[in-house]
């Protein structure tokens, strides 16, 4: 008996020591320390090579260190273990993705892109996230390469018969990317009117005024947001970015931006590049230039190629 009790120690404890650096990297992951989370399911994936779950950290973990091949290749190998669960097939698209959008020529990813997010959407057609990257490829895409509205229409109606409020969305985001300003407009102010309960819908009103520079209305469909949900990171990130572009003197702009950089980011939320990038606008708003010049630094350790913390530092360097 004591033997037995011994060997289902001896088995248990290695598993539950896996589960623990598991949850450890996931946390790296989710503070921006991403070449320490990648070390460590670097080492769980050697354990055991058909961990699906560690495999996905690692690729999602590897998309982040902008290693789009090694992603894909992790992403690769949980299809091959399992074929039939539609995220795989999605993050593999997604890595295609990537890999496509910083190619010389990317034509090759991105056709495989749309295979992969096309099978996703056939073995799991209920995922919204699937239905929403297969829009926004379909809205991209040039015909050549299989994109066209018409398939992105197709995919908006699976979206709100999935979730009427994000059909309002989907639909928006179609008119947005035909310039269609007014009628996308009109569909997320009839989210937020059938809708006035979800701080989603106010969300992406405020971000849809953001990207139009209609600062005053972007600012109040983000304090209704908070006022939801005080939670969303999202929306208090958005609220801050608003008073900032309305230049207003609010020392709860700073400490917010602060809380979120230092804090942690799921990948619902905004990226750590962006936070960074809007902590230094802050700084910049309360004449501290060496910490918003560290904080547009920091962001460009996140993604080199993010053009705003570019221009920000490009100021700061030519200014007096």
């Amino acid at each position: 008996m004591k033997a037995a009790i011994l060997l289902s120690l001896l088995t248990f404890l290695p598993l539950q020591c896996a589960a623990q650096s598991a949850d450890a990297a996931v946390n790296l992951y989710e503070h921006g320390k991403y070449q320490r989370a990648s070390e460590i399911l670097f080492g769980l994936v050697q354990q055991n090579p058909k961990d699906i779950n560690v495999r996905i950290w690692l690729g999602k973990t590897l998309l982040k260190l902008r290693r789009w091949d090694d992603a894909a290749a992790q992403f690769e190998k949980a299809v091959e273990l399992a074929p039939k669960d539609g995220v795989n097939h999605l993050w593999l698209g997604r890595a295609y993705g990537r890999k496509a959008e910083h190619a010389l020529i990317g034509i090759g990813s991105a056709m495989r892109t749309r295979k992969e997010f096309e099978t996703a959407a056939q073995l799991a057609p209920d995922d919204l996230d699937i239905r929403f990257d297969l829009m926004e490829f379909y809205l991209e895409a040039p015909g050549f390469m299989g994109g066209g509205k018409d398939k992105a229409e197709a995919q908006a109606k699976e979206i709100a018969r999935l979730s009427p409020r994000l059909g309002y969305a989907a639909q928006a985001e179609i008119y947005e990317n035909g310039k269609d300003w007014i009628h996308a407009l009109e569909r997320l102010v009839q989210a937020a009117q059938k809708f006035p309960k979800d701080a989603d819908a106010h969300l992406d009103l405020a971000k849809f005024h953001l990207r139009r520079g209609n600062i005053s209305e972007a600012e109040e469909a983000a304090q209704k947001a908070v006022a939801l949900d005080g939670a969303k990171r999202d929306a208090r990130m958005y609220l801050a970015v608003a008073r900032i572009e309305r230049k207003k003197s609010d020392p709860g702009v700073l400490k917010t931006l602060q809380e979120l950089a230092a804090g942690t980011l799921t990948d619902k939320d905004p990226d750590f590049e962006e936070v960074y990038y809007w902590l230094g606008r802050a700084y910049l708003a309360q004449g501290q230039k060496a910490d918003a010049k560290k904080a547009f630094e920091t962001s460009l350790t996140f993604d080199p190629d993010y053009s705003r913390s570019k221009d920000a530092l490009k100021q700061i360097r030519s200014s007096p």
